[in-house]
C-alpha cells in the first residue's frame, strides 16, 4: 500500500531556502477549540506563513486573509486526525518526528541541522511543520491499521476486473493527481468556491507546485503524496468529472469540477488505453523447406517424400540446422521471411505461425509438386500493457482504502465539538 511520502515538503524546502524573513511571533488568542484541543491565532498565522512561503505566493494582508479559512479547515482536520489517531494508539512519536526531518535533509543535501535555520531565517516555527507531518504520519497510519483490515478484495473481483481487459472492449484509464475541498455545509460553498478558483488561477500559471498545493490544501486521502492517485480506469471517475477529465489533455489541469462532496482540481499526467496483447501481432522470422514431387509421381512415391519431411520435421534442431539438412538432402535452400507481423501473413501460413514457438515447425503437408513446412525462427511477442492481477488487486484495495478514508473523516468532522472564536 502507499506509505507516507515527503515529496511536497522535498518541494517547498527550495522555495523556503529562497525566501525571506516573515513575521515574528504574534499575539495568542484561542481562535478554536477541537475537542478541547485549542488552536491558538499563533497556529494560524504560522501554518499560513508556511503555506504562502511554500507555494510561493506574495505575502499580503489580502492573501493571508483569503488563506485563513482555508488554513484553519486545514488544521482542524489534522487536530481531529490526531485526535483519533491518539486514541486508538497510532501515535508519533518525537524520534520518528526527526527521522523524518533528517530524510528531508539528506534528500535535500542539506547538513544536520540545515533544515532548522531554514525554517528559523524563514520566520517559521519548526514546530509548524513538524505538527503537518506528524498528521499526516499518524492519519495514514491510522487508515492503513484500522481500515485496511476491513477491506478485502476477492479473487473473483480481481478476475472480473481482468476480464475486462481480455475479454471486452478496451479500456482508457488516466493516471491523475488531485487536489479535493471538502463542502460539508452548503453556506461554505461561496468562499470555497472563491479559494479555489484562486486556487486553480494560481496553479494554471505555475506559480505553485501542484504536490505542494496539494498538501497544504487538498483534503483528499492523497493530500500526503502530492495528490498524487495513480491510475484510474475510466469507469472509476466521479460522473461529474469524467466528461472533463476526458477532454484535458496529459500535462494540463482540469477546472475545479463540483461534485456531490466538494471541488476537485486533476492533474492529467497521462492517458492510456489498456488491451490485450493479440497473437497476430507477433513479429517473426520464418523459413519455409520444401521436399520436391517429381510430376506424374506414384502414391508411393509420394508417401516416400512425405516421410522425408516428416523425418527432417521432427530431427531438425532450428533454423540454422535446416539449412544444413537442406544441403545434405539436396533439396532447395529454405525460404526466408524476415520481421514479419503473424497477421499479415496469409490465413494458410498464419494458421500454421501462430501456435508455434522459436525452433517449432509446422506439419508437413502440401499438394502438387512439394511437401513443405514453416519453422520459426525467431519470435517476438507483442507487448500487453494491461495490468497483472496483482496490480488489479492494488489498484482496487487502494481505491476503497481512500474512499474509506474519506468516509472515515468525513465522520469524524460530524460529530468533533468544534467552536471557532476567531
Amino acid at each position: 500500500m502507499r506509505r507516507f511520502r515527503h515529496l511536497a515538503f522535498a518541494t517547498l524546502i527550495g522555495v523556503l531556502a529562497a525566501a525571506g524573513g516573515t513575521a515574528g511571533a504574534q499575539e495568542q488568542r484561542i481562535a478554536a477549540v477541537v475537542n478541547d484541543d485549542i488552536v491558538s491565532t499563533y497556529d494560524i498565522d504560522s501554518r499560513i506563513s508556511l503555506v504562502l512561503l511554500s507555494t510561493g505566493t506574495p505575502d499580503t494582508p489580502d492573501n493571508r486573509q483569503r488563506l485563513r479559512p482555508q488554513v484553519l479547515r486545514q488544521i482542524i482536520d489534522e487536530r481531529i486526525q490526531l485526535q483519533e489517531a491518539k486514541r486508538l494508539g497510532a501515535s508519533v512519536p518525537k524520534s520518528e518526528l526527526t527521522q523524518a526531518f533528517e530524510r528531508l535533509e539528506k534528500s535535500n543535501n542539506l547538513p544536520p541541522g540545515g533544515l532548522e535555520q531554514i525554517f528559523r531565517r524563514a520566520g517559521v516555527p519548526r514546530s509548524t511543520m513538524e505538527r503537518q507531518i506528524e498528521a499526516g504520519i499518524a492519519w495514514q497510519r491510522l487508515v492503513s491499521g484500522r481500515l485496511r483490515s476491513q477491506i478485502e478484495v476477492s479473487r473473483e473481483e480481481v478476475d472480473e476486473a481482468l476480464a475486462k481487459y481480455t475479454q471486452g472492449e478496451p479500456v482508457t484509464e488516466y493516471l491523475l493527481s488531485e487536489i479535493f475541498v471538502a463542502i460539508d455545509n452548503p453556506d461554505q460553498e461561496d468562499d470555497v468556491q472563491r479559494n479555489v478558483d484562486g486556487l486553480f488561477a494560481r496553479l494554471r500559471t505555475g506559480a505553485i507546485p501542484f504536490a505542494a498545493a496539494a498538501q497544504q490544501f487538498s483534503q483528499g486521502a492523497s493530500a500526503a503524496d502530492g495528490g498524487d492517485i495513480g491510475w484510474v480506469e475510466k469507469g472509476q471517475v466521479d460522473p461529474e468529472a469524467l466528461d472533463t477529465i476526458d477532454s484535458t489533455p496529459p500535462g494540463q489541469l482540469t477546472r475545479p469540477i463540483r461534485t456531490p462532496s466538494g471541488f476537485y482540481i486533476y492533474g492529467i499526467r497521462d492517458k492510456r488505453v489498456l488491451k490485450a496483447a493479440s497473437p497476430e501481432d507477433a513479429r517473426v522470422d520464418i523459413a519455409q523447406i520444401a521436399f520436391p514431387v517429381p510430376a506424374g509421381a506414384a502414391p508411393a512415391d509420394r508417401d516416400s517424400v512425405l516421410a522425408l519431411a516428416q523425418t527432417v520435421h521432427e530431427t531438425v534442431e532450428g533454423c540454422a540446422d535446416l539449412d544444413r539438412v537442406a544441403g545434405e538432402l539436396q533439396v532447395p535452400p529454405p525460404v526466408r521471411i524476415a520481421d514479419v507481423r503473424v497477421g499479415d501473413l496469409a490465413a494458410a501460413m498464419r494458421d500454421k505461425v501462430t501456435p508455434l514457438k522459436v525452433g517449432e515447425s509446422s506439419l508437413p503437408a502440401g499438394e502438387g509438386n512439394s511437401i513443405s513446412f514453416v519453422m520459426v525462427c525467431v519470435r517476438t511477442e507483442p507487448q500487453s500493457n494491461v495490468p497483472t492481477a496483482a496490480e488489479v488487486e492494488d489498484s482496487l484495495l487502494r481505491q476503497r482504502l481512500d474512499n474509506a478514508a474519506r468516509r472515515y473523516l468525513r465522520d469524524l468532522r460530524r460529530v468533533a465539538v468544534v467552536d471557532i472564536r476567531a
